[in-house]
Protein backbone atom coordinates (compact mmCIF):
# COMPACT_ATOMS: atom_id res chain seq x y z
CA UNK A 1 0.00 0.00 0.00
CA UNK A 2 2.75 2.66 0.82
CA UNK A 3 5.75 0.81 -0.46
CA UNK A 4 6.24 3.21 -3.47
CA UNK A 5 5.28 6.05 -2.20
CA UNK A 6 7.17 9.43 -1.48
CA UNK A 7 7.20 10.59 2.35
CA UNK A 8 4.88 13.75 0.79
CA UNK A 9 2.47 11.34 -1.14
CA UNK A 10 1.74 9.56 1.79
CA UNK A 11 1.72 12.72 4.35
CA UNK A 12 -1.07 14.12 1.35
CA UNK A 13 -3.21 10.91 1.70
CA UNK A 14 -3.26 10.78 5.33
CA UNK A 15 -3.91 14.42 5.27
CA UNK A 16 -7.29 13.09 2.77
CA UNK A 17 -7.95 10.81 5.34
CA UNK A 18 -8.62 13.07 8.36
CA UNK A 19 -10.62 15.16 5.96
CA UNK A 20 -13.04 12.45 5.20
CA UNK A 21 -13.06 11.64 9.10
CA UNK A 22 -14.22 14.85 10.07
CA UNK A 23 -17.61 14.41 7.23
CA UNK A 24 -20.42 13.19 9.20
CA UNK A 25 -21.66 11.59 6.07
CA UNK A 26 -18.96 8.97 6.39
CA UNK A 27 -20.29 5.46 7.51
CA UNK A 28 -19.11 3.84 10.95
CA UNK A 29 -17.68 1.16 8.55
CA UNK A 30 -16.10 3.19 6.04
CA UNK A 31 -14.55 5.47 8.86
CA UNK A 32 -12.81 2.36 10.79
CA UNK A 33 -11.48 0.96 7.02
CA UNK A 34 -10.10 4.61 6.71
CA UNK A 35 -8.61 4.57 10.41
CA UNK A 36 -6.58 1.87 9.57
CA UNK A 37 -5.31 3.27 6.26
CA UNK A 38 -4.68 6.12 8.22
CA UNK A 39 -2.86 3.99 10.90
CA UNK A 40 -0.71 2.71 8.58
CA UNK A 41 0.04 5.45 6.71
CA UNK A 42 1.22 7.26 10.13
CA UNK A 43 3.60 4.55 10.99
CA UNK A 44 5.01 3.76 7.30
CA UNK A 45 5.80 8.00 7.64
CA UNK A 46 7.39 7.31 11.23
CA UNK A 47 9.22 4.59 9.99
CA UNK A 48 10.61 6.97 6.94
CA UNK A 49 11.58 10.43 8.69
CA UNK A 50 13.66 7.55 11.60
CA UNK A 51 15.10 6.17 8.29
CA UNK A 52 15.90 9.88 7.53
CA UNK A 53 17.20 11.33 10.74
CA UNK A 54 19.36 7.74 10.82
CA UNK A 55 20.78 8.59 7.90
CA UNK A 56 21.57 12.53 8.51
CA UNK A 57 22.99 11.58 11.94
CA UNK A 58 25.33 8.97 9.92
CA UNK A 59 26.44 11.70 7.70
CA UNK A 60 27.27 14.10 10.58
CA UNK A 61 28.93 11.42 12.17
CA UNK A 62 31.00 10.76 9.19
CA UNK A 63 31.95 14.63 8.84
CA UNK A 64 33.02 14.96 12.35
CA UNK A 65 35.42 12.10 11.66
CA UNK A 66 36.67 13.56 8.77
CA UNK A 67 37.17 16.99 10.26
CA UNK A 68 39.02 15.55 13.23
CA UNK A 69 40.99 12.79 10.76
CA UNK A 70 42.35 16.69 8.34
CA UNK A 71 42.72 18.31 11.70
CA UNK A 72 45.29 15.94 13.57
CA UNK A 73 47.26 15.78 9.81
Amino acid sequence: MTENKTFEEMMQELEQIVNQLDNDQISLEASLELYQKGMALSKACESTLKDAEKKVSELIEKEADESDESQSE
